[in-house]
């Protein structure tokens, strides 16, 4: 059959030149035969000519039969391949083939056989005889050319390119073979990974296998965890072992999934962790607070309010603590806390609280803490005291009345500090009178 197809040809008479790419220098798979003549080899356009390849089973790849005429006008190819049918799924496609004219083109039971020819003549270094679309149906890694030329110089009836010389000379003297293996397992998923959150971001680390391992893709999702490589967005895909998450949202808790992958992206079951970014950044601590008493039983604080970053923004809440003793940094959640706290205004703003319920004749301590939206509570403020007035009660019966009225005119005018002066700013006057008013029944 191939044979009159060749003489077909040769009766066509004129001849023309086809010139493609020149092959690269470095010579990639070991030749069978030799290049005195012409040459035939496989291509992924990559690496020309093809030695090997890692390709993932169940996906199609493609690799072209190509052809080096060694300057010389051809017009007619023989193409004959060996493969493993039970490793390998193969079809044809001529898409592009410099020889368009089609006298046989078979695959079956392991064997591709393709007769072609052309009107007239080539004369290529690097000419696309077909494509091979290839899928591995399952793991396969050969020591040998698994996608081997049916080759032996001199043969007609074998894999061979004939000369446009109107005598169908056969010249193919060397062809280069392929192997090419098929990765259908996936790396190990990777271990260690965590998410540590802060403010407006996650700090995400990782361990990654260390075998059969190309890169790690990590994906984020609200609401739940990525279920495979493509579920949600890629926020990561090389082969490091650290990444930090920016621009999030306080308070909203993301799902990260890690996928490790091989060099022909099988991917791994994945492992997830999630984390909730909050503020870090503390308000800062007030030093401005102060004290004065107002009454027996009152004592004013007044500060300036910080921020909810340091000193920009606005706090979320105050914690003022009182007590007796003197407070410090060690023993302020000890002390008692006061209610009615003020809601914090914006940085710089006045902000001032009344303390009821003390006891008069009393020193007490105040200090004060700013505490922002990530529950961050500032440095403990200055430490302030003061004094409340003598009660009003001056005979200690449990009520304000006249007889308390009576004993103030007896010491009035008085600069002794009797325990008349309620204020005690030593004197007995009106200040102390409008204070027994106050505490009066």
């Amino acid at each position: 059959m191939f044979k009159n197809f060749l003489k077909s040809l040769i009766a066509i008479g004129a001849l023309s030149a086809l010139i493609l790419p020149l092959i690269p220098a470095k010579v990639e798979a070991t030749l069978v035969g030799n290049t005195n003549n012409a040459i035939l080899k496989f291509s992924n356009g990559i690496t020309n000519p093809l030695e090997s390849g890692v390709y993932k089973a169940g996906t199609a790849f493609s690799i072209d039969i190509m052809v080096d005429t060694r300057n010389q006008s051809v017009n007619a190819v023989s193409v004959i391949i060996n493969y493993p049918s039970s490793l390998f799924n193969v079809s044809v496609d001529y898409t592009g083939s410099i020889f368009p004219m089609e006298a046989l083109s078979t695959v079956a039971g392991g064997r591709i056989t393709i007769s072609r020819g052309v009107t007239g003549s080539v004369n290529t270094s690097n000419g696309k005889v077909a494509t091979l679309n290839i899928t591995g149906l399952s793991d396969t890694a050969p020591a040998s050319d698994n996608f081997s030329f049916d080759f032996v110089a001199g043969d007609a009836n074998r894999s061979n390119v004939f000369l446009a010389d109107m005598q169908g000379t056969a010249v193919l003297s060397g062809v280069y073979n392929a192997r090419f293996s098929i990765d259908g397992t996936p790396p190990a998923n990777v271990t260690n990974f965590t998410a540590a959150p802060s403010s407006g971001q996650i700090s995400l680390n990782w361990t990654n296998p260390t075998s059969d391992f190309s890169g790690t893709r990590i994906l984020r999702k609200t609401g739940s965890s990525p279920a495979n490589p493509n579920d949600g967005t890629v926020v990561y895909n090389s082969n490091g072992t650290s990444y930090i998450d920016t621009g999030l949202t306080n308070g909203t808790t993301y799902y990260y999934a890690a996928f490790s992958h091989d060099a022909v992206l099988n991917y791994a079951s994945g492992v997830q962790v999630s984390a909730n970014p909050r503020d870090t950044i503390a308000p800062a601590a007030i030093t401005t607070l102060s004290a004065a008493a107002l009454t027996g039983r009152t004592i004013r604080l007044n500060w300036t309010a910080v921020g909810d970053d340091n000193t920009v923004g606005t706090a979320v809440s105050y914690d003022i603590r009182y007590s007796t003793a003197a407070i410090t940094a060690a023993n302020f959640s000890s002390a008692t806390q006061a209610s009615g706290a003020p809601t914090p205004q914006v940085s710089g703003s006045a902000e001032t609280i009344t303390l009821t319920g003390l006891s008069g004749d009393t020193t007490y301590y105040f200090a004060i803490k700013a505490i922002d939206d990530g529950s961050n509570a500032g440095a403990i403020s200055n430490v302030v005291n003061a004094r409340t007035y003598k009660t009003a009660d001056l005979n200690n019966n449990g009520i304000v009345n006249a007889q308390d009225f009576s004993i103030l005119l007896s010491y009035w005018g008085s600069t002794a500090r009797p325990p008349a002066d309620i204020n005690q700013d030593g004197y007995v006057n009106t200040q102390d009178f409008s204070i027994m008013l106050s505490q009066w029944g």
